[in-house]
């Protein structure tokens, strides 16, 4: 995913993703985590009633499904308002990996040469208004993924399903464009209302596990209000729009066309849930550890904040109130290829990169490991390299020297983009003061909104060359993080995950050998090595993988930090 988590994830795999079953590995749940969150004890459970309140700095990026990539809102929609043909299951620990059917009866049939899968729709499943939810809803959900018009989103449809192309682009621009379908309606067939047939590129055994995401979700066409749907949205969910006013509050009510026997996932405890934004990151710290009456139906959206992390996790009163988990993100500073072309400039870079003061910034171990590359440890394609071989703090020596072999005319001036939140900044200080260690680096901070960050930096022609990313696998397998964020065919002017604007051909090349590759054993040791390749390119920075810490309101119960998602479970949260 590009992250909050903060990921706004928009991936864009070749069709060829596996030619046989990948691995469910994923995250471990985080067994450390105190009460109530982590380990793998099954949440309480809950009672009906209530307002469940989340505490936000900002407002979504998109909840649209189709445009739906960052984190807390795939958390959100999918937990809330937005129902998939799968989901991902509502337990702590491992078993969050592993997905089961939701608007599906099961979990889809592949034909026997994995090229096509064959999906059921549940009988009851319904829109807010009471119409049912069709076959023809979900192709036309898809199709506007294909739209110019709607950007952000995953590119998976794009990708994984068997339709025409011209020079490496659909000859199908969507439902707002006449002209020929570029092969879309075999790609997406009805064979009846509710039979669901997904025509594929290429043999994709794990197809499914991609279907958990609301790129995929049903949208009526006669409701489909174009770039205007992100707040007005149609609901498959428990839940739906009661009222949204942009970058102040979004209200959820009870959806009363939700049948609970057709969903085995969300409990949907909370009469309404409402979504404050625009309060700070520290306010909301100190609004949950003084847990006032108003606040104690509340939870935190965002991480603790550094200065507040400390406390939290000491004081036993608070820490029975902490969510923790290891969130499967690594964050890392994507070094702009096309801007600063010379391999020892970005290598300097490397090295001059102070990760220890960076993490501390952000509250020290509390949140996460250091990073060395960009799968996270709990993926399978992990390996504990050191490239370069220097210490957290980095060797400014050590750049120096590279920035003189480099020949380019020094000192080097470059701008850094990073979204801006109180701890983001105090980050990015920290980064521009361990990068200034050097008399021939000059850095500018530019921060950026971050409810529009990842459009911003998405955008090729705009992004600095330096900038803050997150970016955390969208099922368990490297598949999910190198091709995205690395290979350079998936590089594109707008909407783009390769923050690095990376384009090598030996690398790319690597990219379809690991893809083609059937041994689930083989092909995660060509994933470990262009994890590898990549760094000693010096294509990105690391910096540290996650662990997330959330505070939530003595009356909220139920909740426990998503292995997957990375987020607490809002399925299961009651308030009290």
């Amino acid at each position: 995913m590009a992250l909050r988590k903060n990921q706004a994830r928009a991936i864009a795999l070749a069709a060829a993703l596996a030619l046989t079953a990948t691995a469910c590995g994923g995250g471990d749940g985080d067994g450390d985590a105190s009460p109530p969150g982590g380990g793998t004890k099954a949440p309480e459970a809950g009672k009906k009633g209530g307002t469940l309140t989340l505490l936000m700095a900002s407002d979504f990026e998109h909840l649209d499904p189709q445009r739906t990539y960052v984190s807390n809102a795939f958390s959100f929609s999918t937990r809330l308002t937005t129902r998939t043909l799968v989901t991902y299951d509502s337990k702590p620990g491992p078993a969050g990996n592993n997905i089961v059917p939701d608007m599906a009866t099961d979990l889809g049939k592949p034909s026997e040469d994995l090229k096509s899968w064959t999906f059921t729709l549940k009988d009851g499943i319904k829109f807010d208004d009471g119409s049912p939810v069709t076959c023809a809803d979900i192709k036309y959900g898809i199709s506007r993924a294909f739209s110019s018009q709607i950007t952000d989103g995953p590119h998976w449809p794009h990708n994984l399903l068997n339709i025409e192309k011209k020079d490496g682009v659909e000859v199908y621009k969507g439902p707002y464009v006449q002209g020929p379908d570029g092969g879309f309606d075999k790609a997406v067939e009805c064979t009846d209302d509710k039979t669901v047939v997904f025509n594929l590129a290429a043999p994709t055994a794990d197809f499914n596990k991609s279907l958990g995401w609301p790129v995929w979700a049903p949208v009526p066409k006669s409701r489909d209000t174009k770039t205007q749907y992100d707040k007005k949205f149609v609901s498959t969910g428990p839940y739906m729009i009661d009222s949204y006013v942009a970058d102040k509050s979004l209200t959820l009510k009870r959806n009363p066309h939700w049948d609970a026997a057709t969903d085995k996932v969300r409990m949907a405890y909370p009469d309404k849930v409402v979504a404050t934004f625009g309060v700070t990151g520290n306010v909301i710290d100190s609004r949950l550890i003084a847990d006032a009456p108003a606040d104690q139906t509340a939870m935190s959206g965002e991480t603790i904040q550094a200065q507040n992390i400390g406390r939290a996790m000491s004081d036993p009163r608070i820490k029975n109130r902490v969510i923790s988990g290891n969130d499967n993100s690594a964050w890392y500073v994507a070094i702009n290829n096309k801007k600063v072309p010379n391999l020892k400039v970005r290598q300097a870079i490397q090295a001059l990169v102070n990760k220890e003061t960076y993490r501390g910034t952000l509250g020290g171990e509390a949140v996460g490991d250091y990073a060395n590359g960009v799968i996270p440890p709990a993926i399978e394609g992990y390996e504990d390299f050191k490239v370069p071989d220097v210490p957290p703090q980095g060797d400014p020596a050590l750049a120096e020297k590279l920035l003189k072999e480099s020949g380019e005319t020094l000192p080097i001036t470059m701008k850094y983009d990073f979204g801006n939140t109180e701890q983001n900044a105090k980050a990015a200080a920290a980064l521009q003061q361990a990068l200034q260690r050097s008399p021939n680096i000059k850095v500018t901070l530019n921060p950026i909104a971050r409810d529009v960050y990842y459009s911003t930096i998405g955008k090729t022609a705009a992004q600095s060359e330096l900038s803050l990313a997150g970016w955390g696998p969208d099922w368990p397998d490297a598949s999910t993080v190198i091709p995205p964020i690395l290979d350079g065919r998936n590089i594109v002017p707008e909407g783009n995950n390769n923050y690095a604007q990376f384009n090598d051909p030996e690398f790319n090349k690597g990219v379809d050998e690991a893809r083609a590759e059937p041994d689930n054993a083989k092909r995660a040791k060509l994933w470990g090595a262009l994890n590898k390749q990549a760094i000693e390119k010096a294509a990105v920075a690391p910096l540290y993988f996650r662990k997330a810490n959330y505070l939530i309101g003595s009356k909220v119960k139920g909740a426990f930090f998503h292995a997957w998602y990375g987020d607490p479970d809002y399925a299961t949260v009651s308030v009290q």
